[in-house]
């Protein structure tokens, strides 16, 4: 689900055209993240279990080196994005099912995972009562991995970031500093340390992309809810994105810097963790 709503980011419902703008406009994970995540696949033959999938963009990366895929998301227009995406991609092995990252009494229908992945989206859950669950959902050997596809756009300091940030605030109030990837990360490291996760690693790549006014409107629709600008004052917001960021970068496109993070914690040995 999307990690950078501005006003609330337990606020927005992601459903609708906000669920659409979510499959159009968030960009893939990096090859090298898929790279990383792979070797808990079992050869092709693991489990990935992918928590707060939103739209499926992790899962649907992931797909190919895994004999089966389950994602979960707590709304359903999100899934059905999801699953319009693996059918356009002819993805066959990945099943969605409806329901909350804090309602995760299901090992007996999903089974042990080799992986369970969040993607964008720890910042909705409980780091405890989340983390603790998903010791019960994982083989021993397997892994969580918690990673965050980039900051919030309006949080860079480049200039094209200000004015967007300044846009933003005039439709919506005040926009928190509050960056929730590096929060996100922080509080999955330590409650896993807690946990008794083992061989806990950060990984992080950063890389430059160009992008342009279209891609940041849709990339903002993606993280805000009717309620938040509500249809009929989109084309006016719209209208003032593009005005104000030509102004800057006359060619239409600009430069973010994206730094992919992630925390993995690999699940301990059953005698370690009969104690949760």
């Amino acid at each position: 689900m999307a990690q950078d709503a501005p006003v609330d980011p337990v606020a927005p419902a992601f459903a609708g055209d906000t669920a659409r703008y979510y499959a159009r406009y968030r960009r893939p994970y990096p090859s090298e993240l898929i790279e990383h995540l792979r070797r808990f696949g079992r050869g092709g033959q693991g489990r990935l279990l992918d928590l707060g999938c939103g739209t499926g963009q992790l899962l649907l990366q992931l797909a190919g080196f895994f004999d089966h895929c389950i994602g979960i998301d707590s709304e359903p227009d999100m899934l059905n994005e999801a699953a319009r995406l693996a059918r356009e991609r002819r993805i066959g092995n990945a099943e969605w099912i409806q329901t909350s990252s804090s309602d995760l009494d299901l090992e007996s229908q999903l089974g042990l995972a080799d992986l369970v992945t969040i993607g964008t989206a720890f910042h909705f859950m409980e780091p405890q009562a989340t983390l603790r669950a998903l010791m019960r959902l994982v083989r021993e050997g397997g892994a969580v991995a918690v990673a965050y596809n980039g900051s919030p756009m309006w949080l860079h300091p480049d200039p094209w970031a200000r004015t967007l940030r300044r846009v933003l605030e005039s439709h919506l109030g005040s926009v928190r500093d509050l960056d929730v990837s590096a929060e996100g990360l922080r509080a999955c490291e330590l409650t896993m340390l807690d946990l008794g996760y083992t061989s806990i690693e950060r990984w992080e790549h950063t890389y430059e992309s160009t992008i342009g006014i279209d891609f940041i409107i849709g990339h903002i629709f993606s993280a805000l809810s009717p309620t938040q600008i509500p249809p009929e004052q989109r084309p006016d917001f719209e209208k003032q994105v593009r005005q104000e960021i030509a102004g800057i970068a006359p060619a239409g496109s600009v430069t973010e810097t994206v730094a992919v993070r992630a925390v993995i914690g690999q699940i301990p040995a059953a005698t370690a963790r009969h104690r949760f």
